[in-house]
């Protein structure tokens, strides 16, 4: 075969680099990384294909379905055969290039599962367009070629998502070591002139390889030295000089509308130019995102431990994926003279399998405290149904029972769980409006090495109710299923509804107000003394909450205290009615409460009624006759009454035990003859 002699000015830097990595035979795998329009495939296909030419070994080239190759990958690298001039040496025929030494170059999609057992006759394996490949899928494929010096994958991708395997599974598990993004001076040359060309043909914007391991030789049994396995390849649309133009300006090419329309996604969409334009790691918002203000590049900086402000532990008691403990301070700053409160997380803790115990989980978080050498109080909240017994041990022990005498060990803990949670759509909101700067006084920040979170709050998707969408996924190894999503934002909304309860519950309140006409209702003035009959309405089961409402009836009917809990607690009753200490008592129930009905009638004068089963049609009826006779405390300062409220203006969306409650009152009302 004649001596083939190739200009330079075919070629883009990350060609070369190519080229240096299959020379290497201790390399393994090559990660090529990078932005949409870096000329990933462009090079790739120029660099096998003279691989094969040089008789080096057959290629085979992967997507995840066949049906997506004939008219990409398959039509590169037919392409690059016409623009290298070689198509004298190569035949293209159906799914395969055939070259007149006898190699080949295979097109296949896994959905072939022949390709895949024949891998053995492939000297590399391209994964074009990796991230649409499972994990699953690699390592078949990489088990599959061996028994070989120099064999090799390239996974050719954009890092379009941080959940990615290729990052959470093959780069995040491993130690790295920056290696200059350019070839050494003379290693590139015009091959025409022999003229030695500058570093500047051959930059790429990162290139890294894996630290070296120590392995036993399973013969001898004797440690080896395992050379680096794995390089990484980053480039982007800066290296491509069929984009940017070369570095003389005598070839390529200047394409003024990429370069302008990368520039106003720079200006305008940030995110989106950092994973498409820079290939950087990051997740692409496609709207419906829970978190929808949450932005990398603004709350994701260094935010380690700070022994000044104490830590609290915010946990939720999902098993799968893995139970999720998130780590925050509320941290205080000055900016510009003027006081900030900082809430960060600064760790993480996602105990996957073997370790998602609530046992090694509390051990986890121990041993991450142990290691701050902290000394404080430990703050510790999440998900009210933690709290909940466990039927299954003896002692019927609550997940948050269990994860609390873990942590107890070593610390004091302050327990700060919620009785119930609190609404999944306001909070989001709320947190929202202090990741969007609503209050000046309230910057958020992550650590950047907290990196599911990350994920988690990018890529949590909102129902059509403002609730977190339950995506679930089905484990394949096991066949559970498990939401994917959502566990590491709930740890971050309990962390914040907590810290900021006042500001909470003035936003949901307000929130809630702003959808509401003026006239729907009416807020009075509670130093004004009111004059009236004072009556409890009790219902133990006002569709699965318990409530106590005491109002003064008048001309209207104005509401003065409630009791709204989970389920009916009768001596928190009994202590609230003595509280009030009311003229009569109404008690709506079934007869199961008989007893509680006989306490309440040694002290009041106390009317029982029965259970209503018809709930949706008591409301509706009533609806107007609450706008026009209940009148409502302006105070903001009691939970209980808030939560009550907030669930009355959520109707219809929301929970119906506060406004099945108030309708209840109102029927009564409208009844009685006194």
């Amino acid at each position: 075969m004649a001596e083939i002699v190739y200009s330079y000015k075919l070629f883009n830097p990350l060609f070369w680099h190519l080229r240096e990595a299959f020379a290497n035979t201790d390399l393994r795998y090559i990660i090529n990384k990078g932005g949409s329009s870096s000329g990933k495939s462009v090079s790739t296909a120029q660099a096998l294909l003279l691989t094969v030419l040089a008789g080096e070994g057959n290629i085979l080239v992967l997507r995840k379905t066949g049906v997506s190759i004939k008219n990409t990958v398959y039509e590169e690298f037919k392409e690059q055969i016409k623009r290298l001039k070689i198509g004298d040496f190569f035949i293209p025929i159906e799914n395969s290039i055939r070259c007149v030494n006898g190699l080949r170059i295979d097109f296949s999609g896994l959905d072939d599962p022949e390709k895949i057992k024949s891998i053995a006759n492939y000297k590399r394996i391209l994964l074009e367009e990796a991230s649409e490949f499972e994990h699953e899928d690699f390592i078949q494929i990489t088990f599959r070629l061996r028994g070989k010096e120099g064999l090799q994958i390239i996974l050719n991708f954009n890092p379009t998502s941080e959940d990615l395997w290729i990052k959470t599974a093959l780069t995040d598990v491993q130690e790295w070591h920056d290696v200059a993004n350019s070839l050494p001076a003379g290693r590139v040359k015009d091959a025409v002139t022999g003229m030695e060309l500058s570093s500047s043909y051959s930059t790429i914007k990162n290139k890294r390889y894996n630290f070296p391991k120590e392995i036993i030789n399973p013969v001898n049994g004797k440690k080896e030295v395992y050379n680096p396995d794995t390089v990484e390849l980053h480039s982007t649309y800066l290296n491509n000089f069929w984009v940017v133009g070369s570095p003389d300006g005598l070839y390529g090419y200047y394409d003024r509308q990429t370069i302008a329309n990368y520039e106003w996604y720079r200006i305008h969409n940030y995110n989106f130019y950092r994973i498409y334009a820079l290939g950087e790691w990051g997740s692409i918002k496609t709207g419906g995102e829970y978190l929808h203000a949450f932005d990398v590049n603004h709350h994701v900086g260094l935010e380690k431990y700070d022994s000044a402000f104490p830590i609290y532990i915010s946990i939720d008691d999902n098993l799968l994926p893995y139970i999720s403990i998130s780590f925050f301070q509320l941290k205080k700053e000055e900016r510009q003279g003027m006081p900030v409160r900082k809430p960060c997380q600064i760790y993480e803790i996602c105990a996957k399998d073997p370790f998602n115990s609530v046992t090694k989980a509390s051990e986890m978080a121990r041993s991450y405290l142990e290691s701050l050498r902290y000394k404080d109080v430990i703050y510790v909240l999440g998900d009210a149904t933690t709290q909940k017994g466990n039927t299954i041990d003896e002692n019927k022990q609550s997940f948050f029972d269990k994860f609390i005498a873990g942590i107890n060990k070593s610390y004091v803990v302050r327990e700060m769980i919620e009785k119930s949670n609190p609404s999944v759509s306001m909070t989001g909101e709320f947190v929202n409006a202090i990741l969007g700067d609503y209050y000046s006084d309230i910057s958020f920040m992550v650590d950047e090495g907290c990196k599911q979170s990350i994920v988690d709050y990018n890529n949590t998707k909102k129902d059509v109710d403002g609730t977190i969408l339950k995506l679930r996924e089905k484990d394949k190894k096991t066949g559970q299923t498990y939401e994917k999503y959502g566990h590491l934002t709930d740890c971050m909304r309990y962390f914040m509804y907590v810290v900021f309860r006042r500001e909470y519950n003035d936003f949901s309140l307000r929130r809630k107000r702003s959808d509401v006409k003026d006239d729907d209702l009416i807020y009075y003035n509670m130093n004004a003394k009111i004059k009236g009959r004072k009556v409890c309405y009790i219902i133990p089961d006002s569709v699965g909450k318990c409530v106590v409402a005491c109002f003064v009836l008048n001309r209207y009917i104005f509401l003065q205290g409630v009791l709204y809990l989970e389920k009916f607690d009768e001596q928190a009753v009994i202590d609230r009615v003595n509280e009030y200490s009311p003229d009569k008592v109404v008690i709506e129930c079934g007869k199961q409460y008989a007893r509680f009905m006989l306490r309440l009638r040694d002290n009041y004068d106390t009317w029982a009624l029965k259970d209503n089963a018809n709930i949706e049609d008591r409301i509706n009826s009533n609806i107007l006759y609450i706008k026009e006779n209940v009148r409502f405390r302006e105070d903001e300062s009691d939970e209980a009454y808030n939560s009550f409220l907030y669930d009355i203006l959520g109707y219809p969306s929301e929970e119906k035990s506060a406004i099945n409650a108030l309708s209840a009152i109102c029927s009564y009302v409208s009844r009685i003859k006194d």
